[in-house]
């Protein structure tokens, strides 16, 4: 890949390249010495393609940030980092004793017992930046890296992230792409752990696992195919069988296979490795030839020669080691002492055998077709997720691995809106994992619809109305308006929200009910015997039983003044007029005032 960096560059005015190490999709490395400390440093550069690119740029100071943080023995240290001219670069140790894709170059393969333990080396760096909510996405033999002694450490942590991240496209190498990214899903930790098997499979057998003539092809024979069997894999088998299994519900996590790596490592013999340098072994040519695929992961079936002769595999070595640097310190992986075990010889009946054979033929059929058809899933009891959000319900169901499906949505007038009013199979009813929970989600109840009738009505009848089929109003006095056909006091219109006369709301609702100011001349509705033309004499409205708002708008409309007593005339409180003096129709001077008991 292209850089914006040559040998010769200083870069930051402090780290001068000094030659190229490896190129990955993620990073051109080089070496770089580092003038401030003086001491050998590299320097990883962010692709060509990704130069002045403002969406990667801003993700990949955030993932450089959090990859600056990591610190583990198996994990390349990042001293520093920046944008240089619009590239972005990370600057780490310096790893003398080079990366993995070189020594695959030179010598091949290597040492099922050296692979062990690497693979337990940078599983166990991975976990530690996996619970630290870091993924690395892109690992391949190019980003693992050597020091001195030997010791394995994943490189280019912040880098891989940020580019997915940016609108250029994947940073995966597709020859070590898993399942997911081939169908481009949500990758986790359990993403780095089936490159990691990927990659330990190669470095035993030289051939990478489902490598095709073209990336589409090796992206199609990723899904839903096990990793194959070797005859170089021997006790690392059903290690790297699990860790690359195609469906990442039973995968092992990078936690996981640290452990499982630990326990492996005690039982490889130490006979070809006498140091902890790496010591390649010779390829064998026909080693591809040989590759098998996998009938199932952890179910080896015997051969007939196996059932008729009766003889069984030896049962390898085991001896549990205690961490990593215990096999270090003496140079070598040690080896238990176990003798070989087979069964005694028994006499057997002639007709035994092959009816062993054919039961036995019978069995193994009917496990892989129930394996197929889902039969050996687990099930689980379904648990009720009504009245709980979608995201409520998936957290839930998470841990049963049931997949939940919104099939409809429906009104309901007993559970709130976006809640799930039911569910399908019922709760209490048993599942198998990866089926599916069929949910309907609530719109709530269901409309109501506002009578028209209530045009021309006072605020008192209209919120009466209104009651009667589960709906509220308001009749605020700040919303009243003139009008020369709608009397004073009386609906001239209704508003919901942003709409004018709504033909229906949710029930429960409360809607503003807009009363009339009269034509603005004062005539009042009670008389019209009283000119009020002008500053002159008013006639003073009906104004007992009436509402607060009603009131308001009436004694508006009249321009005249009005005084309260009785209950929550201080505070405003007040709903209803009791009495009043003067009595409806008096006339009274323009501004007069109105004496009302209220209640």
């Amino acid at each position: 890949m292209s850089s914006p960096f040559s040998i010769g560059d200083i870069v930051n005015g402090r780290y001068r390249l000094v030659s190229h190490i490896v190129s990955s999709p993620t990073a051109d490395v080089f070496r770089a010495d580092d003038l401030s400390l003086t001491r050998p440093v590299a320097i990883h550069v962010a692709p060509f393609s990704l130069h002045n690119d403002p969406v990667f740029l801003e993700s990949f100071r955030e993932e450089a940030t959090a990859a600056a943080a990591l610190n583990h023995p198996h994990v390349l240290r990042v001293y520093d980092w920046g944008e240089e001219a619009g590239g972005a670069y990370l600057v780490t140790e310096y790893p003398v004793g080079g990366t993995l894709r070189s020594v695959l170059d030179r010598d091949g393969v290597m040492d099922e017992s050296r692979v062990a333990l690497m693979g337990l080396e940078l599983a166990d760096g991975l976990a530690y930046a996996n619970a630290r909510g870091i993924i690395h996405g892109a690992l391949s033999p190019a980003a693992i890296h050597f020091d001195a002694d030997g010791r394995s450490k994943v490189a280019d942590f912040g880098f891989a992230t940020a580019i997915a991240k940016s609108h250029i496209g994947p940073s995966t190498d597709i020859r070590y792409a898993s399942p997911e990214q081939a169908q481009r899903l949500a990758i986790d930790g359990k993403t780095d752990v089936y490159t990691l098997a990927l990659i330990m499979f190669e470095a035993i057998t030289g051939t990478i696992p489902h490598e095709k003539s073209s990336p589409a092809e090796t992206l199609a024979a990723r899904i839903g195919t096990p990793l194959p069997s070797h005859p170089s894999i021997r006790s690392l088998d059903m290690v790297l069988a699990q860790a690359g299994a195609y469906d990442a519900k039973f995968r092992l996590d990078a936690a996981s296979l640290t452990t499982r790596l630990q326990a492996t490592v005690g039982t490889l013999s130490s006979s070809a490795t006498n140091s902890a340098s790496m010591a390649p072994t010779n390829v064998v040519a026909s080693d591809a030839a040989r590759v098998t695929k996998r009938p199932a992961l952890g179910f080896q079936a015997p051969s007939t020669s196996d059932v008729l002769t009766g003889e069984t595999a030896p049962v390898p070595p085991s001896t549990l080691i205690e961490g990593i640097e215990s096999v270090r310190s003496v140079g070598e992986v040690p080896m238990g002492d176990f003798e070989n075990y087979r069964p005694a010889s028994k006499r057997r009946r002639s007709w035994l055998r092959p009816a062993l054979a054919v039961t036995l033929f019978i069995f193994t059929a009917g496990l892989v077709g129930g394996y197929a058809t889902g039969m050996f899933k687990p099930s689980h009891t379904v648990p009720s997720v009504l009245g709980l959000t979608q995201q409520q319900a998936l957290q839930m169901v998470s841990d049963s691995n049931f997949k939940l499906e919104i099939t409809g949505r429906s009104f309901s007038t007993t559970v709130a809106n976006g809640m799930i009013a039911s569910q399908e199979p019922a709760a209490g009813t048993s599942l198998q994992e990866g089926e599916v929970l069929g949910v309907t989600i609530s719109q709530g109840a269901p409309p109501v619809a506002i009578p028209t009738d209530i045009i021309g009505m006072d605020c008192a009848s209209a919120t009466e109305a209104l009651a009667a089929v589960g709906l509220k109003a308001t009749c605020p006095s700040s919303s009243a308006i003139k009008s020369t056909k709608v009397p004073a006091g009386h609906v001239i219109k209704v508003t919901y929200q942003s709409q004018t006369n709504p033909p229906s709301v949710s029930k429960g609702a409360t809607v503003t009910l807009v009363l009339s100011l009269g034509n603005g001349s004062g005539t009042s509705t009670t008389t019209t015997t009283v000119p009020t033309n002008g500053n002159g004499p008013r006639a003073v409205p009906s104004l007992v039983g009436k509402t607060r708002a009603e009131t308001f708008a009436l004694m508006h409309a009249a321009g005249l003044y009005f005084v309260t007593t009785g209950p929550g005339s201080n505070d405003g409180t007040w709903h209803t007029v009791v009495s009043q003096t003067p009595a409806p129709g008096t006339s009274i001077k323009w501004h007069g005032t109105v004496h009302m008991t209220v209640k």
